[in-house]
């Protein structure tokens, strides 16, 4: 009887992941290992948007207010920054800003996902370093936890959401 070497057959098992009717009920199964799924029934949690350092939001609950902190980047740059109240209202969120300027963003939240709209309403410039603007950012919510929201970080380092 010939003797099959393990790397063969360790290749040879590697191979199972094509198309076809072994693979049909995969995407069912649940979440690849390296990723992680993150509750999305409540706000409470951290955001992040694309690039390096990457944008964040962070929302916590507590006694039926929502409180949030933001800030996004370009190209590692600052970008924009501010906090408020937050109202989920079906698929909208509602961020006002506190502070001397009137700004509320509208923005559409889905499965853990903020998009916020391309325009912006003109008040909301006064939160944004020159040049710079929020619309049309995009955060993944990546953690679900109030500890999660706690990670976030401003443009000088300090707790976004405390």
């Amino acid at each position: 009887m010939r003797k099959v070497p393990a790397l063969v057959f360790f290749l040879c098992a590697c191979g199972q992941s094509g198309g076809g009717a072994n693979n049909a009920g995969a995407a069912a199964e649940g979440p690849a290992p390296d990723q992680v799924t993150v509750q999305t029934a409540t706000l409470t949690g951290l955001y992040e948007g694309a690039g390096t350092p990457p944008g964040q939001l962070c929302i916590t609950e507590r006694g039926g207010t929502a409180r949030f902190g933001l800030v996004t980047r370009a190209n590692g740059q600052p970008g924009c920054s501010g906090a408020g109240t937050a109202v989920r209202e079906g698929n909208v969120l509602r961020l006002t800003m506190n502070g001397d300027s009137a700004c509320t963003i509208a923005a559409r939240i889905e499965n853990g996902r903020v998009t916020f709209p391309a325009n912006l309403p003109a008040g909301c410039a006064y939160y944004c370093a020159p040049g710079a603007g929020a619309g049309g950012a995009l955060f993944n919510k990546t953690g679900g936890t109030r500890a999660d929201a706690l990670r976030a970080r401003d443009i000088v380092g300090d707790p976004l959401c405390a």
